[in-house]
């Protein structure tokens, strides 16, 4: 880590400074900050115009990797059908090979399709995406796409827009409400500039990234998407991304038929979602090194590629084709198939690329179907081929992501034709509500309930997974053997004042719990006891067991449905190897410090953001709240026994633990007095502007 990324980096220069002596950058961005709507609305046209540049660069990027892998023959991902038979089934794995240690040792969270990695960042981690991951996800992106993936560009430069969202909002030391938000106008920003339409960017960013509304963070959504719309046209053109037949409506009744389609539209979605999931699973089980994976994906897409070289790619070409009826039906009825094949064999192996593209793509060969299928059976009654394909569009991409807004307002900002919203309106919420029935989740929740998280549940059951039962203090017990006699037990519970006892064998393996509460039904004359009973007899042998990894959310499931007062944590592959003994008041407890956490995070987000950002914070009235990484005197040692109060005349109020990981987050605390400090912790003080100097330099 560099030093600039490192957070406890110059401490105590850092905070020896009076907070009145801020760096001039700091006092610039403080005094902005106070006009709060003109900071916003300046921020956010800054975010709109670098989401516009960046959208222009990333399809700048895919153009060239593709030219790149076709040897010069196409500058297009749709030009593929041209290359050699053999580069068509070859090309894929050799992207594979690049995408998958590029994402899996650079930043695991720019694989996939990148909204359902911006959506967990907004919902769990206040908006924070790792500065590389912008750069990583564009390379992934343009070189899986470049040599054929069959994924989209949407989602990735929503990515990429939201990461530079977030950057800014870092850099000029935002809150966390702000920072979300942010996050929010790069995302809207980048589908803005992608597709030309900039009402619809705002609206995916609301509905889909969001997942809320309010005046001034829609304000400055809706000026990042508008600035990114100018910039895009300004470089590429005032044209949609489609080229978009006239749509028409010949007979009302045909309302009924776009009803119908919209409900087709939530099968084949629901489909996919499930193909998706399916694929992902299959993929995991598969004993090869995950950055390995998207190299088999890739040939796995390349042999289906060479009966249908169409799904290589975005596929717009193929759109458009099938929105000016220049496909048959056979054609576009293999495709349909072809193009969910693809596309999970590209995302599902561990591939890098949006899942928007594929979605208009299906919606294209089922509504141009579907036209053919009806000009067959009422010719010259109803609207052309092209018509349907057009609203089969907007209504795939309402089943699949559950936004029928968004895909509302994108196709009509395609066509400027008012005829269609009705059309699209039908489709489009019979898509999402048929859809909601099939699989009741979008797309890209469905990614994200696969790594447990569930962000339509209370914000507290995601926290509740992610603290694990080895993060749980054990309770005391003594270990005594099996042929311990009662008598004994007794004595030691009298003397040491343990309530549990872990019995073992003679190798020392765990075998069963004896819990205090359970002896006092034993009405039993003692002297007689003493010669017969010993703790094997009394021990609890089938008692249900935990492991370190399991959540702490498992762990409240299990003591319910058990009933008991305590039981055993054992390794995971040793089921003899006692961890602790976890009683039921340290789970509850548990459970309790993680709600007054995250609300106590919550309510300091501000403070919080700001210290880890500027060092210091002054609270007024001579205090200020500090960041500081722990001094070497304090590793390894508990609070309780640091005694920084009396000691230094400071609070530890939060501290921040690294990651172990570069894919992890870090972990915020709000201690308490038996916690122990880390070597790289960051703990967050309050205390006097004097008190804290002579803290910094321990």
């Amino acid at each position: 880590m560099s030093a600039q990324e490192d957070p406890g980096h110059d401490r105590a220069e850092a905070v020896s400074r009076p907070a009145t002596k801020a760096s001039t950058w700091h006092r610039v961005v403080d005094r902005a900050r106070k006009a709060e709507y003109s900071f916003m609305v300046l921020v956010a046209v800054l975010i709109g115009l670098g989401g516009g540049f960046a959208a222009i660069g990333f399809r700048a990027l895919i153009l060239g990797t593709t030219t790149i892998f076709s040897g010069g023959a196409t500058s297009t991902p749709d030009g593929f059908a041209l290359l050699p038979w053999w580069w068509i089934a070859l090309m894929p794995v050799v992207g594979g090979l690049i995408v998958g240690p590029l994402v899996h040792f650079l930043a695991p969270e720019a694989g996939g399709t990148g909204v359902p990695e911006v959506m967990e960042a907004v919902a769990l981690h206040g908006g924070n995406i790792r500065k590389r991951v912008g750069l990583v996800k564009a390379l992934a992106v343009a070189v899986c796409l470049g040599s054929g993936g069959s994924a989209g560009r949407e989602g990735p430069i929503v990515h990429v827009g939201a990461a530079l969202g977030s950057l800014l909002g870092r850099l000029f030391a935002v809150p966390v409400r702000h920072l979300r938000t942010f996050v929010g106008c790069g995302a809207a920003a980048g589908i803005a500039a992608t597709f030309n339409a900039p009402i619809a960017g705002a609206l995916f960013a609301g509905e889909v990234i969001l997942g809320r509304f309010g005046v001034v963070r829609f304000s400055a959504i809706v000026i990042s998407s508008v600035v990114a719309t100018v910039v895009s046209r300004h470089f590429i053109g005032d044209f949609p991304a489609f080229i978009v037949p006239q749509f028409q409506v010949e007979h009302t009744y045909e309302l009924g038929f776009y009803a119908l389609l919209g409900l087709s539209a939530a099968l084949v979605g629901g489909a996919f979602i499930r193909m998706m999931e399916l694929t992902r699973k299959g993929f995991k089980k598969i004993p090869l090194p995950p950055w390995a994976k998207p190299a088999l994906g890739g040939l796995l897409l390349g042999l289906l590629a060479l009966a249908l070289p169409q799904v290589l790619g975005v596929g717009y070409h193929s759109i458009n084709d099938a929105m000016l009826s220049n496909t048959s039906w056979m054609l576009m009825a293999a495709l349909l198939g072809g193009k969910i094949l693809a596309t999970v064999f590209t995302l599902g192996s561990g591939g890098s690329g949006g899942i928007f593209a594929p979605s208009l793509f299906l919606g294209a060969m089922l509504g141009g179907l579907a036209g053919v299928v009806l000009e067959a059976l009422f010719p010259g009654q109803v609207g052309s081929g092209g018509s349907y394909a057009l609203v089969a569009m907007g209504a795939m991409v309402a089943s699949t992501t559950r936004a029928p807004i968004a895909a509302i307002i994108i196709i009509f900002e395609l066509t400027n034709n008012y005829t269609i919203i009705l059309p699209l309106m039908i489709a489009c919420i019979s898509a999402a509500l048929l859809g909601g029935r099939i699989v009741p989740y979008s797309i890209y929740h469905s990614k994200l309930l696969q790594k447990g998280i569930d962000l339509e549940n209370e914000q507290n059951q995601n926290v509740l997974r992610k603290i694990f039962v080895d993060d749980i203090q054990g309770a005391a017990h003594q270990i005594v053997q099996a042929d311990t006699p009662l008598t004994e037990i007794l004595e030691l519970a009298m003397e040491a004042g343990s309530r549990h006892f872990v019995v073992v064998d003679r190798q020392k393996n765990y075998t069963g719990l004896i819990q205090l509460s359970e002896l006092r039904y034993t009405h039993f004359n003692e002297a007689f006891l003493a010669s017969l009973v010993v703790a094997a007899d009394l021990a609890q042998s089938k008692l249900p067991a935990l492991h370190p990894t399991d959540s702490l959310e498992l762990a409240l499931k299990v003591f319910a449905e058990s009933q008991q007062d305590a039981l055993p944590v054992l390794a995971v592959d040793d089921p003899g190897k006692l961890i602790k003994v976890l009683d039921h008041d340290s789970v509850i407890y548990a459970y309790n410090q993680a709600v007054i956490d995250l609300e106590l995070l919550e309510s300091t987000a501000d403070l919080v953001v700001t210290a880890e950002r500027a060092r210091s914070v002054d609270l007024g009235g001579g205090s200020s709240l500090m960041e500081l990484e722990a001094p070497p005197r304090f590793v390894n040692k508990k609070l309780v026994d640091l005694d920084l109060r009396r000691r230094y005349d400071v609070q530890v109020v939060l501290v921040r633990r690294r990651a172990k990981d570069e894919a992890s987050e870090a972990q915020r605390t709000a201690p308490g007095p038996n916690f122990e400090v880390k070597a790289g912790d960051i703990l967050l003080l309050v205390g006097t502007d004097e008190s804290l100097r002579k803290v910094a330099k321990l």
